[in-house]
């Protein structure tokens, strides 16, 4: 039976600081909650309403049934969904030394941007992403749901960006940086290997990562164009789209 201290204890990790404390996060939805099962996260609890488990075939013995009225008090989304999982999340994992390509973060905030990103390197099959210690949390609702799953499929660490790149670098690493005076992208012949750093929304790439670029690339605009910037998540994507070709 699901108590009011557990639907308090779930609508808690709505907030940064409960699930840091608790080290626990929340999925929601059906294809979400799906590709969380296939995953090798620990669930901790699974709820669903009766309605769910009759029109998925589910046992209701397999999860904890919950009202329409409890998932809504759990919940974080506008409307509740039929299926909730607390998770636990996983514990630092390390970067393959050996992936062709590798993403690295500085400095971004925006949750919906960030979850753009995995699901699109997921998409590129670049599996390993370093985030600088300012980055938005990964295990932000938004930054789940934004995914779409891919989140389960990732390497992903938090780390000092700078201390990474500088020991990169000195193990002869190629570091490409997203600048807008850098390589016109389009025009790289040989196939890429190495890291890709992606610049915030709102500063780009700082000053002290530029001196470890050992690759300036940019994406080049249009004649007569007069946009300063892309979107954190698009310029990603174009680049992986062609560095991973």
């Amino acid at each position: 039976m699901i108590t009011k201290n557990t639907i308090k204890s779930v609508a808690a990790l709505r907030q940064q600081k409960y699930r840091k404390e608790q080290q626990l996060f929340v999925v929601e939805g059906r294809k979400m909650v799906n590709e969380l099962i296939d995953s090798d996260f620990e669930i901790i609890s699974l709820f669903a309403t009766e309605k769910y488990c009759a029109e998925n075939d589910i046992p209701s013995n397999k999860v904890e049934i919950a009202t329409e009225v409890q998932m809504e008090q759990m919940t974080g989304q506008d409307t509740a969904p039929g299926i909730l999982a607390v998770v636990r999340q996983p514990e630092t994992v390390s970067i393959d030394s050996n992936a062709t390509l590798v993403l690295a973060l500085d400095g971004i905030s925006n949750p919906g941007n960030m979850g753009t990103i995995i699901r699109t390197a997921d998409w590129f099959g670049i599996r390993n992403i370093v985030c600088s210690e300012d980055c938005v949390e990964l295990w932000n609702p938004k930054v789940i749901q934004a995914t779409m799953g891919s989140i389960f499929r990732m390497n992903i660490i938090e780390t000092d960006l700078e201390a990474f790149l500088t020991k990169s670098q000195s193990q002869g690493k190629a570091i490409f940086g997203a600048l807008l005076d850098g390589k016109n992208l389009f025009k790289m012949q040989d196939k890429a290997e190495g890291i890709i750093v992606i610049g915030s929304e709102s500063h780009g790439i700082r000053p002290n990562i530029l001196p470890l670029i050992t690759h300036p690339i940019t994406i080049p605009r249009a004649e007569g164009s007069l946009t300063e910037s892309l979107n954190a998540s698009i310029a990603a994507a174009i680049i992986m789209a062609q560095m991973s070709r």
